[in-house]
């Protein structure tokens, strides 16, 4: 596979056909859950497609913990309204809950009462309610739509009791936008309501494909895409395992690159919380931190009319390579587009490029130093069938996500960007880092703590590392023979870039944060005083851990230049 560019799908060997294939088979098995047989009739059909190119291959097993609805309704009045449990939030008796339901957060109202809100049924909307009482939550959806997601705040598997203790305690369900008058007129006139939710959490044994394109030298690229699917799963995500099938079968037929490729085909992604990738992540540790280039997630491709190319979850060493080639392979979009992709990938940080690497999409490879990147197919700004907010199609984790919004020359495009970024990686003669830029990430994480509490002295040291380590890294580019130190400053600086707790486990929730360890400062101001001295002992302990990362960095970057000179 030559580094260079290209710009049209079949001059790459491509084939949409084959594309179009592989996604109506696997789409046909219907809901593919962790576990499930027919989730090992993906694993069989997977396997088989990469034997068929002569792909070397094997079948991961695990022990998963997922959770996932059989089934769901709402009663008001005699009327039995369709509804969507949500995962890893509790089951209602077999008779169902009743009770009034309200709209107003506040406890008094709240307590015995369903808690009315618009959207998705997530983590922090269940445990707030479940915190004021509430019988349980009731999201409407902003269509017709019913959307299956999760309400965990675990990253993969529970560790203890203790993890279990977070998941929610009260059930919760997603109804239409069809349903939205029927509620409001019950909250108006007192109408009991009645919920039933039967959700199912267990430890399940599970299996992953992964599949390897062997280099000329160590060092590998991990490519990864999930494989289960809450219904046909055609956009979310089949078409990113026909991707990967599909360069499998590309780089099979090239001549044996410098850098190898891995092929992980995860499960439990929604319904195990990324239970495949971070079980991968600590299994194989080991190999990753020492060989592993890069990861590049495939999610969110081949949409019919997702024409706009979403470049996120890209740490801050690649993004200029992924920018480049990107805009070499399509042509650089709109700018009302990539102002319409920033708005839709949200993130917490005033300062940082929203792009950044977020807490999604099976990004479990941040606490080990991997750079990574993704480019989903999101549908245009003017596009009137996004989901409301963002910039996924209205028929991302529904039963409607089937083969007929799947475009076969959509995902072909995609596949080109991905066959171009593997390209331009596994041949370069020096890997295309720009490694400058985490330092700027560095700095503008501190700028925005510095603001929220200015009188920390952790912040001000931090950020005097933070600038050294700036200086040391203008100009400071190892040649192709001396990759292993890019690696071996992302491994010092993506794990507090990105993990709050250590590199060796994986932070709670979904919210993205640049240096996250520090987020206790954002609040010190408003805290009472004993809450204030405790937060500042955690802020040590983190501002230590950042510290001892930028201070490794620091050496191995002066430490180099000095043998340079």
């Amino acid at each position: 596979m030559t580094s260079a560019i290209i710009t049209d799908p079949a001059a790459a060997g491509i084939s949409t056909e084959r594309l179009q294939q592989v996604v109506a088979d696997l789409a046909a098995l219907g809901r593919k859950l962790p576990g499930s047989e027919k989730a090992d009739e993906a694993c069989r059909y997977i396997g088989a497609q990469l034997a068929s190119f002569g792909v070397a291959h094997e079948f991961l097993e695990l022990d998963a913990f997922i959770s996932w609805p059989e089934n769901a309704s709402l009663a008001i009045g005699g009327e039995i309204l369709p509804a969507n449990g949500s995962a890893f939030t509790a089951s209602t008796p077999s008779e169902g809950l009743t009770g009034l339901v309200t709209r107003s957060q506040e406890s008094g109202e709240l307590k015995g009462a369903f808690l009315v809100i618009d959207g998705l049924p997530r983590y922090d909307a269940c445990i707030n309610a479940q915190r004021a009482g509430a019988l349980g939550v009731i999201a409407i959806s902003h269509g017709p739509q019913r959307h299956y997601v999760q309400a965990s705040p675990l990253w993969g598997a529970p560790t203890g009791p203790a993890d279990l203790a977070l998941l929610p305690t009260i059930p919760a369900v997603q109804v239409s936008r069809d349903a939205a008058e029927r509620l409001e007129r019950a909250i108006v006139e007192r109408t009991p309501v009645t919920m039933a939710s039967e959700i199912r959490t267990e430890w399940r044994p599970a299996k992953q494909p992964v599949a390897e394109i062997e280099g000329r030298e160590p060092g590998y690229i991990l490519l990864g895409a999930h494989y289960c699917t809450w219904g046909d799963g055609a956009t979310d995500n089949t078409a990113g395992v026909a991707l990967l099938i599909e360069l499998a079968r590309l780089l099979k037929q090239q001549p044996k690159p410098r850098y190898g490729v891995k092929f992980a085909f995860w499960t439990g992604h929604e319904q195990g919380g990324y239970a495949g990738s971070s079980w991968y992540a600590d299994r194989f540790r080991d190999s990753l931190y020492r060989d592993a280039i890069a990861y590049l997630n495939v999610d969110i491709v081949g949409s019919r009319g997702g024409t706009t190319k979403a470049l996120r979850n890209t740490t801050a060493e690649l993004a200029d390579y992924v920018r480049q080639v990107l805009d070499a392979t399509i042509g650089k979009q709109a700018q009302e587009e990539e102002d319409f992709v920033d708005r839709s990938v949200k993130r917490l940080d005033p300062y940082i490029d929203p792009r950044r690497s977020a807490r999604n999409s099976d990004q479990s490879f941040s606490g080990i130093g991997l750079a990574t990147a993704q480019v989903s197919a999101f549908l245009p700004a003017a596009s009137p069938e996004h989901l409301h907010g963002s910039g996924l199609a209205w028929w991302w984790h529904t039963d409607q996500d089937t083969i007929e919004h799947m475009d076969a020359a959509v995902l072909a495009v995609d596949t080109l960007i991905y066959r171009n970024l593997v390209a331009g990686l596994i041949d370069a003669p020096a890997l295309p880092f720009k490694p400058e830029t985490m330092a700027e990430d560095v700095l503008a994480g501190l700028r925005a703590y510095r603001e929220a509490a200015p009188g920390l002295d952790e912040i001000a040291h931090l950020t005097g590392l933070a600038e050294r380590l700036a200086t040391g890294l203008q100009g400071w580019k190892p040649s192709g023979a001396d990759d292993l130190l890019l690696l071996r400053l992302g491994r010092h600086l993506n794990p507090v870039l990105y993990h709050a707790r250590s590199a060796f486990e994986f932070d709670l929730g979904r919210a993205s944060r640049i240096l996250p360890g520090l987020a206790p400062a954002l609040t010190l101001n408003r805290l009472e005083p004993d809450a204030a001295r405790m937060a500042r002992v955690l802020l040590r302990q983190r501002a230590n851990r950042i510290a001892h990362g930028l201070g490794c960095a620091i050496e191995l970057v002066e430490s180099t230049t000095a043998k340079v000179r």
